[in-house]
């Protein structure tokens, strides 16, 4: 396993190096995202009517089902990305 390691790293150019650095960064931003996203959803549905319309309306700008929505949404999205790219990464080929 090493080995095999040593080899690939052997091989890459600097522009390989960088470009893998920036697919991984990506992948860590976007699963960040995700967190944040949910974090924020159980925030929103944890309050009861009141507090959580006052929440949504003064932090957010919008109503309450549609921040969820759009959330989910934005979860959604960042998670098939970032599945995509971490293939793209292992070198699978659709």
């Amino acid at each position: 396993m090493r080995d095999k390691f040593l080899t690939l790293t052997e091989e890459m150019t600097f522009r390989d190096w960088s470009m893998l650095c920036v697919l991984v960064t990506t992948v860590i931003i976007m699963w960040w995202r995700v967190g944040s996203n949910i974090r924020d959803v159980i925030y929103i549905r944890r309050f009861r009517a009141q507090r959580g319309r006052q929440y949504v309306s003064g932090a957010w700008g919008a109503r309450q089902n549609s921040l969820i929505t759009l959330l989910v949404a934005e979860t959604l999205v960042a998670v098939a990305i970032s599945i995509l790219i971490a293939l793209m990464l292992v070198g699978v080929t659709l």
